[in-house]
């Protein structure tokens, strides 16, 4: 038996050798996994009222900001105020909807250097996302938001007309007319919407990733660690 040790101990470091590879290989595609998890949980974790308290001067393209400046045009700021109740609650309904607009790009993501992603920053899974997927998700954002925003489209079109019915007014009685206005709000208001939701996507996933948990779990959270190493 003693002259078969040699070959048995042999035999077991090629194997553990073997091994390595495939253990490093199973725990780097388990770090992308739980980067994609986590974007998917923070995304979940959003409130539908996140813009609830965006407030109408926010709302306003600066372009069109001299609209907050006529109070003397009848019904202005009633309809004004109609506009932004539509627009916030065409948000609300964009930001329940998000979730299920991203997760096909989530799952799409892919890590290199699934690591050095990890220890980027807390909320690094949120940026690859943005850098990997950023023109295909405002289109697809755009054409969703626009089709809640249809409502307000026609808000906006009384309001404007008013607008320039009250400056034509005022050059037939020789006085200076308004400023002009800026065009259609969408592209405004669709960077607006993403730019309040990405800032928030960040902001959950750090807070996943920093929340404490319990050793041994098995949790995702435990592999988004920094001071964790595969």
């Amino acid at each position: 038996m003693k002259r078969y040790l040699p070959l048995l101990i042999l035999l077991l470091l090629i194997s553990g050798c073997s091994t390595l590879p495939k253990q490093k290989e199973q725990n780097l595609e388990e770090i992308s996994t739980a980067l994609r998890e986590v974007v998917v949980t923070a995304s979940e974790r959003i409130e539908a009222g996140l813009h609830a308290q965006t407030s109408l001067i926010t709302l306003v393209p600066p372009s069109s900001s001299p609209l907050l400046d006529q109070a003397q045009i009848p019904r202005l700021d009633e309809h004004l105020q109609l506009w932004s109740k539509q627009v916030l609650a065409a948000f609300r309904q964009a930001t329940i909807a998000m979730p299920a607009l991203l997760k096909p790009y989530i799952e799409a993501m892919e890590f290199d250097n699934p690591i050095a992603t990890r220890k980027l920053s807390e909320s690094s899974a949120s940026e690859a996302l943005e850098t990997q997927f950023r023109s295909e998700i405002e289109h697809d954002t755009r054409l969703m938001l626009g089709s809640y925003l249809s409502e307000s489209k026609g808000t906006w079109d009384l309001l404007t007309d008013r607008y320039a019915i009250w400056s034509r007014a005022k050059t037939l009685l020789g006085e200076q007319a308004l400023p002009a206005l800026g065009g259609d709000p969408d592209d405004y208001l669709v960077g607006l919407f993403l730019s309040t939701y990405r800032d928030q996507l960040a902001k959950e996933e750090t807070y996943l990733r920093t929340t404490p948990v319990f050793q041994g779990t098995g949790s995702f959270y435990e592999l988004l660690n920094q001071r964790a190493e595969p």
